[in-house]
């Protein structure tokens, strides 16, 4: 599966990872970045047929958090009587990734057996000495990471404790970091000028567009649609 997701604004510096339970002070920012991806894998899922048209019986997977991958999708057992009514593929991840007061639907999960890579076109105002002398490309493409994935804890939705109308479910890219294998930027100048009422923010202005490419690490009946 191939698809593009796109991000224009601020991308501040991610200097390093809160420790033993901090607060990241850059939780709001990557919030409000996790709220525009949301809006575009929102409607990648209402669009593909596969993920728009999947269905899962309930029972199967809500009996345990830990699917065996060849077990995804799969019809469940039941002892008689009528068939369960199947739930929607988004709705049965929301249910099993209810957490601090939202329900996400992460696409690359591990469960699933699936791994992404990320092809980044990035674009900003301080292009022009290259990636490495740049200073804090890194630092910047690690917040982008982040705001890719579901949050793993309260701290991390920057004072957004309630979905706003619109995020019930909230649709991730990524169940965690830890399934992007494959990664490439190619930076370059951004052109827009810059808000004249925001100089501030002129410099810490991006413009991205990021070519995912999602496959299985295995093989499953599942999955198969992916590959």
């Amino acid at each position: 599966m191939r698809f593009r997701l796109t991000y224009q604004g601020e991308l501040r510096s991610n200097q390093r990872d809160p420790q033993n339970g901090q607060r990241d002070r850059l939780a709001e920012h990557k919030q409000s970045i996790r709220k525009i991806f949301h809006g575009q894998l929102k409607q990648l899922w209402q669009t593909n047929k596969f993920l728009s048209e999947h269905t899962v019986d309930p029972n199967a997977w809500f009996s345990t958090n830990a699917i065996p991958a060849n077990q995804v999708g799969q019809p469940g057992f039941w002892g008689g009587g009528p068939e369960p009514e199947q739930l929607p593929l988004s709705e049965a991840i929301a249910n099993l990734h209810r957490e601090n007061g939202y329900r996400f639907v992460p696409l690359v999960r591990e469960n699933f057996s699936l791994l992404c890579s990320l092809d980044i076109l990035f674009l900003r105002r301080d292009f022009g000495h290259g990636v490495i002398s740049s200073g804090d490309l890194d630092n910047r493409i690690k917040t982008l990471i982040d705001a890719l994935r579901k949050p793993h804890n309260a701290n991390e939705l920057g004072g957004n404790e309630s979905p706003a109308s619109g995020e019930d479910p909230f649709y991730c890219l990524l169940e965690d970091d830890d399934l992007v294998t494959g990664l490439s930027v190619q930076a370059d100048m951004l052109l827009d000028p810059p808000v004249a009422d925001q100089p501030a923010r002129a410099l810490s202005e991006v413009k991205l567009v990021i070519s995912v490419e999602i496959k299985p690490s295995h093989v499953t009946m599942f999955n198969l649609s992916f590959a």
